[in-house]
């Protein structure tokens, strides 16, 4: 086991408070969602667990794995993912969005893959090319179009959140790795106008136009973002108490799941969702004096990476629930309810790990 001087143990114990408040509110918010679907109170609870084990075996697999090995596998990592992602059209879409692969005993969501795959690409990448990253045809321009082309597939399924947190991570890895600013600027001057169209088209004008005024569209597509609110504000500094929330009685949609945290703040109040915040800090924190006391490149940029994959989903959803940004389908990190996204969070938890371990 790690010492307490390790930033992993403070990781391990960070991830498993939260795991057990995500299993102590799916069962809270999730029970009456169960029987709302003719399932037992404990079905999102026993599935979430069912899904931790996957998700600790993976995490164990990726620990026992050098980091070189995802390097040499780059190129196969991002086809695989590439296929994944136009797949998703084959299947079914489910509440309007094909953004699951659904297999008779398995469900995969390729968008997971996708994170760790812009993350991984981009390590090697940016080791590769060094310095050559800040010219604009042999550095910025190749990464920019391969990353692009992920999140372009992941944005037409559509999940404007997940292509969002893409973006937001390559931005992030690109200008740590030392691409020229004037690239920088010219790649948000070019994107900016695309992602502005996009999102002034069909329910995405809808949500934009409910996020400014939600009162206003109170009957439709503003509601969820009231009750979520009216959920935080009514928990006050203490909350109601553990299993006392009104709001998950059918009146918050996808309340064990994107919006989790708004149920948390309403039982346990501003003290209990300041702690969440907390422990995803120091997973944060930690994670990135991992990645500092790398002098491999590619070892401090894959550390790096992962660990804004996690943080920056953490705050979109936090930002959703609190009403600072239009509302997306963003899970909690080691919280929320959902499989894939679960396995594949303690899957790049056991990679951080192992880049410990490299140290």
């Amino acid at each position: 086991m790690f010492e307490y001087k390790d930033e992993r143990f403070y990781m391990f114990v960070s991830v498993g408070i939260l795991l057990v408040i995500g299993l102590t509110f799916i069962f809270s918010a999730g029970s009456l969602q169960a029987v709302r679907i003719g399932q037992p109170e404990s079905f999102f609870f026993y599935k979430q667990i069912i899904a931790m084990v996957v998700g600790l075996c993976c995490m164990y697999v990726s620990y026992s794995t050098p980091l070189y090995v995802y390097r040499k596998l780059v190129v196969l990592i991002y086809f695989l993912t590439v296929v994944l992602l136009i797949s998703v059209f084959a299947f079914p879409a489910i509440n309007g969005a094909h953004r699951w692969i659904n297999l008779p005993f398995l469900s995969l969501q390729p968008s997971e893959l996708a994170k760790f795959t812009v993350v991984v690409y981009l390590a090697h990448y940016l080791d590769k090319k060094d310095q050559k990253i800040k010219v604009f045809v042999k550095g910025f321009l190749p990464a920019s179009l391969m990353l692009g082309f992920l999140a372009s597939l992941v944005l037409i399924e559509p999940d404007f959140g997940t292509a969002f947190l893409l973006i937001a991570v390559s931005g992030t890895l690109l200008f740590i790795g030392g691409m020229n600013m004037k690239h920088l600027v010219a790649g948000i001057a070019f994107i900016l106008p695309l992602l502005g169209s996009l999102v002034m088209m069909g329910y995405r004008k809808e949500r934009i136009l409910s996020f400014i005024d939600p009162w206003k569209y109170s009957d439709t597509t503003g509601y969820q973002l009231i009750q979520s609110l009216i959920a935080v504000g009514s928990g006050g500094i203490f909350g109601k108490g553990l299993g006392n929330s009104s709001q998950k009685l059918y009146f918050l949609p996808e309340a064990h799941t994107d919006f989790i945290y708004a149920i948390i703040a309403e039982e346990f109040g501003f003290i209990g969702a300041a702690a969440v915040v907390v422990l995803i800090l120091v997973l944060f924190v930690c994670g990135l004096r991992i990645a500092a006391s790398h002098v491999d490149r590619y070892k401090r940029y894959l550390t790096m990476g992962l660990c804004f994959v996690l943080f920056y989903q953490a705050v979109i959803h936090f930002c959703v629930v609190l009403g600072l940004t239009p509302t997306k389908g963003i899970p909690l990190p080691f919280v929320s309810y959902g499989g894939s996204a679960m396995v594949f969070q303690l899957f790049l938890l056991g990679i951080i790990f192992r880049s410990a371990e490299e140290r």
